[in-house]
């Protein structure tokens, strides 16, 4: 694509070139909410359910008066950062291992008890859930 732009410090017009597929994807960055910027490593699952209600709590009026939410807006992701895992677990003291013999991440359940009710709430609210996965490397 050449687009033509107008630079009033240079005045001149200038060509851009740009590469991009039209194919619809990414017409906007992510649009989404992380743990690690508010929290860091003090998080728990309450506080997820929090931050997850007030993406689509509908307190925020836009430019033409409607009363909109995060979601409204396209934020409709919500990611929990790094120390969810158990960092503690036996398996994590022999050798780093943050995962059990059958592959499956070991959580803190006294932080997280349900990750799987906590990803349906996401979901329940038409939000999208992820996690970092980084073996307990900022605890």
């Amino acid at each position: 694509m050449i687009s033509v732009y107008y630079c009033p410090f240079l005045d001149k017009q200038i060509l851009v070139f740009v590469y991009a597929h039209d194919n619809g994807l990414a017409l906007t960055p992510p649009l989404g909410w992380r743990s690690w910027n508010l929290y860091g490593g003090n998080i728990h699952q309450s506080q997820m359910i929090n931050i997850m209600d007030g993406m689509v709590r509908r307190n925020r009026v836009d430019h033409l008066g409607n009363v909109i939410s995060l979601s409204d807006l396209g934020y409709s992701n919500v990611g929990l950062d790094d120390v969810w895992q158990d960092c503690h677990s036996p398996y994590a003291a022999e050798g780093m291992h943050y995962h059990d013999k059958y592959g499956n991440p070991l959580v803190d359940t006294t932080r997280f008890p349900s990750m799987t009710n906590m990803t349906r709430y996401a979901n329940n609210l038409n939000l999208t859930a992820g996690w970092y996965a980084n073996n307990c490397a900022c605890r």
